[in-house]
Order: C-alpha cells, then sequence, then structure tokens
C-alpha cells in the first residue's frame, strides 16, 4: 500500500470521526430537549437503559463490531447524559 493510499484512508477516517462528534452534539441537544419533561425520578429509566444497550449490542453483532467496545461506550454516553439531567432538573 502506498502512502497515499494510507493518507486517503486515513482522511476518511477523520472524516466518519467528524461526523460522529457532530452527531454527539445532536444527542447532547435532545438530551437538553427531554431533560426539560423529566423530574429528577425519571431521568434514571432502568428498562430504557436496558432496552437501548440490547438494542445496540445486536446492531454491534450485525456490523462486525466488538459489543463489548460498543457496549462500553454507550454505557458512558448514556452515564454523560444523565449527569447532564441532573445538572437541568429541579
Amino acid at each position: 500500500m502506498s502512502l497515499y493510499q494510507i493518507k486517503k484512508i486515513r482522511s476518511n477516517i477523520d472524516n466518519i470521526d467528524n461526523k460522529i462528534i457532530q452527531l454527539l452534539g445532536s444527542r447532547k441537544k435532545y438530551v437538553l430537549q427531554i431533560a426539560k419533561y423529566k423530574s429528577k425520578k425519571t431521568i434514571v429509566d432502568k428498562k430504557r437503559i436496558n432496552f437501548i444497550l440490547t438494542k445496540i449490542r445486536k446492531e454491534a453483532i450485525k456490523n462486525k463490531i466488538d459489543p463489548k467496545l460498543v457496549i462500553k461506550f454507550w454505557k458512558q454516553l448514556i452515564n454523560y447524559s444523565i449527569k447532564i439531567e441532573r445538572k437541568l432538573v429541579k
């Protein structure tokens, strides 16, 4: 593989990384919106969290991505969202 090909592939990876960051920003906007409708008691919805993690695990397997990696990432994302909501909900 030539240096040019490596640079081109890396550029594609960088573009995907940028899209992931943009999507995370969009997700955060929705977290901020939904916090307006929650009370302290409804911030953590364990049934919803379990549903999401199950769905994400299946999607990871379907896409041949290590489900442990994806679950770990999503748990951090969920915890980050909960932290944001706790700051906003009164």
